[in-house]
């Protein structure tokens, strides 16, 4: 309920338009994964959660930041460049030292390992979600390269995209699965727990596009990207055998 509750914030914050976009959404949609985390057994119950919380909650916004072109809030006021060293080194200090503290243990090596892969998308997203994302780059560099008309080039780029969201998101989805498997969740519960990252994720995606003026943000886009992170958790079920109910990550 509270991870429903902070997306259902931040849609509304987006409506209103209110001050420092540029901030509060990376920050409560990072909040929003962070809770999901918590809910893992294999993360409350070690020094992992704390660690892998920072670790996306400062990446996304240190990213986001960066990835602003003018990061200005109604009343005028920019991010000098000191807030991207802090953010950046909060990102840094999180990251750096969950690597060292899981992949150093035998228990809690291959949790780590397969969140490698969440952590660095909830990066890429951050940074690619804003206007340097948006297709029209694509399309330039098809048509110089290749020379092709406008409208094949729009329809190439289209359904690329579209297979990127499917098969990126549906990887992020299995690596999130896997994670939690590795940690001795259930089936059901790693089910759970990859998609409803993965949900949070996409929405970031989503809510951040419908503010840059060269890109829509698309609940179908949403929908794609649960589809494939569905299928793929899915396929990591049906390749995987039952965890012990009990996790063993001390």
């Amino acid at each position: 309920m509270l991870t429903v509750g902070l997306l259902c914030t931040t849609l509304l914050m987006l409506i209103l338009n209110d001050i420092f976009l540029w901030v509060w959404l990376p920050i409560v949609m990072g909040i929003a994964m962070t809770v999901v985390v918590r809910y893992q057994p294999w993360l409350r119950i070690s020094g992992l959660g704390v660690l892998v919380s920072g670790t996306l909650l400062f990446g996304l916004t240190f990213t986001y930041c960066l990835s602003a072109q003018v990061p200005i809030s109604r009343f005028g006021s920019r991010s000098p460049n000191a807030a991207l060293i802090v953010e950046g080194s909060l990102f840094a200090l999180s990251f750096l030292p969950f690597l060292g503290v899981g992949l150093t243990s035998r228990k809690t090596a291959p949790v780590t390992a397969w969140m490698i892969v969440p952590i660095l998308a909830v990066c890429v997203v951050g940074y690619v979600s804003g206007g340097i994302g948006g297709a029209d780059h694509m399309q330039k560099w098809l048509i110089s390269v290749f020379q092709l008309p406008q409208d094949q080039a729009e329809t190439i780029i289209h359904w690329l995209r579209k297979t990127i969201h499917f098969v990126a998101y549906g990887s992020v989805g299995y690596c999130l699965f896997r994670s939690a498997i590795a940690g001795r969740s259930s089936k059901k519960r790693a089910i759970l727990f990859s998609l409803l990252m993965v949900l949070c994720l996409a929405s970031f995606d989503e809510l951040r596009q419908t503010t840059a003026p060269n890109r829509t943000g698309s609940a179908w886009d949403v929908t794609l990207d649960m589809t494939g992170a569905t299928v793929f958790a899915f396929l990591g079920a049906a390749t995987v055998a039952n965890a012990p109910r009990k996790p063993s990550v001390a």
